[in-house]
């Protein structure tokens, strides 16, 4: 396995580790899955209830995600043309993206919908391809895209999110 690899699936576990211990000190029972379970890393119960969490984790600078997972994007040879956030969107699972430092308690995490994420995903990609006429600069067929602590500000430190999908 190359370190690059290595360093991204170790960045990921320490993530998925700090959510677990934050929503336990929360009063909320929380188990990483395998890696078997496509868009779940952890299920988070409390009260009889249990919600899904997918973590996107790294230690610097921007996560990286395709926007097609989120956006409806067409084609036409080199131009790319959003037509809308994807139908199949999961309005009840939960994203949370991890900072996390080196310095203990240092560590930043911004939660919201897989809704709310597609909406800024959008946003951004957008206005992206607006400023270059629709079509992408380096690869015209790439769908790749940057996710920002600035674009997330707004959900920093939003566990009532969670909370209230486990409340009694």
């Amino acid at each position: 396995m190359g370190k690059k690899k290595y360093t991204q699936q170790l960045s990921g576990q320490i993530g998925e580790s700090l959510v677990v211990a934050e929503l336990g000190r929360r009063g909320i029972t929380a188990s990483m899955l395998s890696g078997n379970v496509p868009d779940i890393d952890i299920l988070a119960w409390c009260n009889g209830k249990t919600t899904a969490l997918q973590v996107k984790a790294c230690k610097v600078g921007t996560v990286s995600v395709d926007a097609r997972n989120y956006l409806d994007i067409s084609l036409d040879g080199d131009r790319q043309t959003v037509r809308g956030i994807r139908c199949d969107i999961n309005e009840n699972l939960i994203y949370v993206f991890v900072w996390h430092s080196e310095k203990y308690g240092a560590d930043e995490f911004y939660i919201l919908s897989q809704l709310n994420l597609a909406e800024i995903i959008k946003k951004h990609y957008m206005e992206f391809l607006d400023k270059h006429g629709g079509v992408r600069p380096r690869n015209s067929q790439t769908t790749h895209n940057s996710v920002t602590k600035n674009e997330l500000r707004d959900y920093r430190d939003n566990w009532g999110l969670i909370e209230g999908c486990v409340s009694g």
